[in-house]
């Protein structure tokens, strides 16, 4: 019988009602009891393993590496279909990118969670984890890249961002729309990714943070990150890329330094462009040394810059031409 594999790390999608506290402990379930209560009644043979059992807040690039050599050694076994990765929604955008940086392997690997835990009324882990089965078995949601299958919705893991803090409509990609959707487990794929970059991590992951202009701000935080160690700097501008002008010294500091410093836009889309002469431009913060963003979020950003770093892509050229696939 044909397998898909369920690896569990916690997240809401896991979490008990404690009593002592008034609250909710995230990853409080295993994965077995989690895959017991909510995939009964599958026509596939489900197996399950528990990775972790932790909130997602708590993920590090420890954890995905550890992930990602787990995901691996399931699809070894040539009977497995597909993988399902049950995860927190609070950094599920970022794990899922990240995954689909550094993994080159046809079968699908489905990321899903929930927004209400297994004991509330309401829940969506039961439908969550069965669609995201499905999808993950399914032919066609083969060489799609990592997928996040949510509310029915399936998104390319590039795009895909957490938009409501507590509704079950928790994700979207706004931006390029959905990859398919899944209706009476049956999947409907729309969109193919035109295509994928895969990278082979051979160093460990390096400090890129992340740091947002606002209306009269001026290089105290990127000079405290580069002091602290930071090996590149995600600054998230305004409009085009703009940021204040009091930011560009310390850009120029930082990239003199040797530092990394990407520029994206808060804008939900849209692309960062040169558009204007003023100090603050984009133009001003390319000749200073800085890298646009092209139309990735921060937190994508900052997810690719570390694996291209940790993959010895160090040169200026190659770090550009990469934010713009």
């Amino acid at each position: 019988m044909k397998k898909v594999y369920i690896l569990t790390t916690g997240g809401t999608i896991a979490s008990k009602f404690n009593k002592e506290s008034g609250l909710y402990t995230s990853g409080a379930m295993t994965g077995e009891e989690l895959v017991n209560t909510e995939t009964a009644g599958s026509n596939l043979e489900i197996r399950v393993k528990s990775i972790f059992q932790i909130p997602s807040n708590a993920m590090t690039p420890t954890h995905l590496i550890t992930l990602r050599q787990r995901i691996i050694e399931t699809l070894e076994d040539k009977d497995v279909l597909g993988v399902v990765v049950t995860h927190g929604t609070d950094t599920l955008e970022e794990s899922s990118y990240f995954m689909d940086l550094v993994l080159d392997v046809p079968q699908p690997v489905v990321f899903t969670g929930a927004q209400r835990t297994p004991g509330e009324e309401g829940t969506d882990a039961q439908t969550n984890i069965r669609d995201a089965v499905v999808a993950a078995a399914s032919p066609a949601c083969r060489n799609l890249g990592v997928i996040v299958q949510f509310n029915e919705n399936l998104y390319a893991a590039k795009y895909v961002k957490k938009v409501h803090s507590s509704n079950v409509e928790a994700f979207s990609s706004s931006r390029f729309g959905l990859l398919g959707y899944v209706d009476k487990q049956e999947i409907f794929v729309r969109q193919y990714p035109q295509m994928r970059e895969v990278f082979s991590v051979i160093r460990p992951f390096p400090r890129v943070e992340i740091i947002k202009a606002a209306l009269g701000g001026d290089g105290m935080l990127i000079d405290s990150a580069a002091g602290g160690g930071a090996s590149g700097l995600i600054l998230e501008g305004f409009g085009r890329g703009h940021v204040p002008p009091d930011l560009i010294e310390a850009v120029s500091r930082a990239s003199a330094a040797g530092i990394y410093v990407v520029i994206v836009t808060s804008c939900e889309s849209g692309r960062v462009y040169p558009v204007y002469d003023f100090v603050g431009g984009v133009k001003n913060l390319q000749d200073v040394g800085a890298i646009t963003g092209h139309d990735y979020d921060s937190r994508k950003a900052r997810i690719k810059l570390m694996v291209m770093l940790a993959a010895g892509i160090t040169s200026r050229e190659k770090l550009q031409q990469a934010f713009w696939v």
